[in-house]
């Protein structure tokens, strides 16, 4: 595997891409400006090429333009990723040159499985010599592609597949299903999932692969294990003697039977997750509302919104697992910031429940 470069030297725009345009693109009919393609701090448009005349950057993009930028590697990703540009299909994999054939960088593209992307150079790519030891960004049909390939290293998988817009309704039209059956209780709502899973991948939306692996058996089995915890709760008596407890510390008085209930429910959702929390304290809800003659329906929406404020920890709902390592995000910075949100939504939760629940 070929190891990345430091932080410093991926911040310099020093590759060039040069990134065609397919007539399935959206990105056809306005200027680079208006799609969000044009600069940022990971790369900048310098030229656009149509058949192989430099045009104005500030021209209407064609089908079959090659847009020419300065990037970090950073950047190139990041076009690669664009669905403006409606990409190949296939990942992008950062590779080194092996032998000097005295070649151009273009050499790499020997068969059609493998087309050069971007290369660290302020010159056209089928200009830039492939010297040994040189990087570059290629998007191949598979590594087969690459193993064989006599200019190739090392490689390394820098970038899935593009995203693919084409199917983009189909998927809408599937999604739309699931929720309009479960919402109306055409079905079971676990049944409609399964169906609509099932049918992203029957219409390709989805390879069987792809779907497989979008699975993670992590946050399902914390799922999982807080709905067993739930039931001990109940079963135990457990539920019974928390709500005796907050009836008891709030004196009978709405307003602290309100915050304690938004109080413990924020605790217990940063500390055991959202799931968890909702099956521990639904119970505790409908016996504190029968005890004390609430509208149990109020309290199990405080307790619902309380459970959704999973500010805190980064392990306490399975969203946060999601976006931390993409996000780049730490525990410390979800305290940080976490703390101030968390104050001002138990604050909300608290004044819009006394004043729905007193009488």
């Amino acid at each position: 595997m070929l190891q990345g470069q430091p932080e410093s030297d991926q911040r310099k725009l020093s590759w060039r891409a040069e990134i065609p345009v397919s007539s399935q693109a959206n990105a056809i009919g306005p200027i680079a400006a208006q799609l969000g393609v044009s600069a940022a701090s990971d790369f900048e448009l310098v030229d656009i090429q149509r058949w192989g005349q430099s045009v104005d950057t500030h021209a209407a993009i064609a089908d079959g333009d090659v847009l020419i930028y300065r990037a970090t590697e950073a950047g190139v990703r990041m076009l690669w990723e664009s669905p403006r540009f409606a990409q190949a299909r296939q990942d992008l994999y950062k590779v080194s040159i092996a032998t000097d054939e005295q070649a151009t960088v273009r050499g790499l593209e020997e068969n059609e499985d493998v087309v050069v992307i971007a290369a660290q150079t302020a010159h056209l790519l089928r200009d830039t010599p492939a010297r040994p030891g040189d990087m570059c960004l290629v998007t191949a049909r598979s590594t087969d592609a690459l193993t064989e390939n006599s200019l190739v290293g090392v490689w390394q998988k820098v970038a899935g597949k593009a995203p693919q817009t084409g199917k983009t309704w189909i998927a809408l039209a599937i999604l739309a299903a699931v929720i309009a059956a479960g919402s109306f209780g055409l079905a079971p709502v676990e049944l409609t999932a399964v169906a609509g899973a099932t049918m992203m991948v029957l219409t390709k939306v989805l390879t069987p692969r792809s779907a497989a692996r979008a699975l993670n058996w992590n946050i399902l089995a914390i799922i999982a294990g807080s709905v067993g915890l739930g039931a001990i709760v109940v079963n135990s008596g457990l539920a019974d003697d928390i709500s005796h407890a907050i009836l008891h510390l709030s004196n009978a008085s709405t307003a602290a039977v309100v915050l304690a209930i938004a109080l413990g429910t924020t605790v217990l959702t940063n500390v055991v997750t959202n799931a968890a929390a909702a099956a521990i304290l639904t119970p505790v809800g409908l016996s504190v509302a029968m005890t004390s003659g609430l509208n149990p329906v109020l309290v199990l929406a405080l307790i619902g919104t309380c459970i959704s404020f999973t500010f805190l920890n980064p392990f306490s709902h399975q969203s946060n697992l999601m976006v931390m390592k993409p996000g780049g995000y730490s525990a410390t910075m979800f305290v940080r910031f976490g703390i101030p949100l968390t104050i001002a939504s138990v604050t909300a939760a608290v004044i819009v429940g006394w004043a729905l629940l007193v009488p």
